[in-house]
């Protein structure tokens, strides 16, 4: 499945704005802020159509995904934005991650917990915003979403200890950007115990944002609590930095309407179809990309200006 979906539901007390354009979209917040309800309404509609008094207007099927049967169920649909509330246990176990990998659907999950199962963007990652009708005489809440989560940084660092997430390519690039201050987590899972055993004080935070999620809630709330000068960049992918940079040459499209391109069916997330893009595209060549080595041709002056271009402000050197 690909796109970018624009959602209302409503019906004569509430109405909810949503916008999906990735296989996996995160819904969280504090109790209370119409997240459960929203679920309710989606299984209504399906369940009585017009005579539920809810209105769906979407361009593909809406449902819910319960405990009941998941997986069966699961395997019927195609190309339906699948909603699923928190109380459904399996969101949290590995086979509903090897269901979602290849599914030709999206996820909306509405969930506190962070689901390490499953690979998705920190750019997914919503609440919900209420906003009552200014009058007086009609009594409907309006809901939309808004991110919970800045992925940029929004303040200038200068750190004395710059984290990435992994040891190839990506590690490669900012060692040779911010010298020996430069060190690998060894994976994702790894960043917060390494920002905690740290005895730095300024720390920069490299991560690749289109998995990062999971993760984000634990690295955010430790970076505003623990007194230390601590900012986190979370582009989607070094590749999508690559491809951004314009050390090759890329339609515009690719990066900025990526939904249109990365099959949900293909990718389980953008981190994997901007891999697979530039592998593609640079195969034969001397930008031919490699994870694990980074080639020559990247590593040179003009190649390393141009990515440092792309970086933050902030964060540059």
């Amino acid at each position: 499945m690909i796109g970018k979906y624009d959602i209302e539901i409503y019906n004569n007390r509430v109405h909810y704005f949503l916008t999906v354009k990735r296989n996996i979209t995160i819904l969280q917040g504090n109790s209370a802020t119409g997240k459960t309800e929203l679920i309710r309404l989606v299984s209504e509609h399906e369940a009585n159509g017009i005579s539920s008094g809810i209105t769906v207007k979407c361009d593909v099927r809406c449902t819910v995904l319960t405990s009941v049967d998941w997986e069966l169920r699961l395997g019927s649909l195609q190309k339906t934005i699948i909603f699923i509330d928190e109380t459904a246990g399996f969101i949290k176990s590995k086979r509903f991650a090897e269901c979602v990998r290849g599914s030709d659907n999206y996820f909306v999950i509405v969930t506190r917990d962070d689901l390490v199962q499953l690979p998705y963007s920190v750019e997914e990652i919503y609440g919900l915003r209420t906003e009552k009708s200014k009058y007086q005489i009609f009594k409907k809440v309006y809901n939309e979403m808004y991110k919970l989560y800045n992925s940029r940084p929004d303040k200038r660092i200068e750190p004395d200890l710059v984290i990435t997430e992994d040891t190839n390519s990506g590690y490669q690039c900012f060692e040779m950007i911010y010298g020996n201050i430069c060190a690998s987590a060894g994976g994702k899972s790894r960043i917060y115990e390494l920002i905690r055993s740290s005895d730095k004080e300024q720390i920069l935070v490299i991560a690749d944002g289109a998995a990062f999620g999971a993760e984000m809630g634990k690295v955010s709330r430790y970076m505003q609590q623990s007194g230390k000068e601590c900012v986190l960049y979370a582009p989607e992918s070094f590749e999508y930095l690559l491809l951004e940079s314009d050390i090759i040459e890329v339609p515009d499209n690719v990066i900025h309407e990526t939904y249109r391109f990365a099959d949900s069916c293909l990718f389980m997330s953008w981190e994997e179809f901007y891999t697979n893009y530039l592998s593609e595209i640079t195969e034969g060549t001397v930008y031919q990309y490699s994870k694990t080595r980074l080639a020559e041709v990247y590593k040179t002056k003009g190649s390393l200006n141009r990515i440092i271009s792309v970086l933050p402000e902030q964060i540059q050197p």
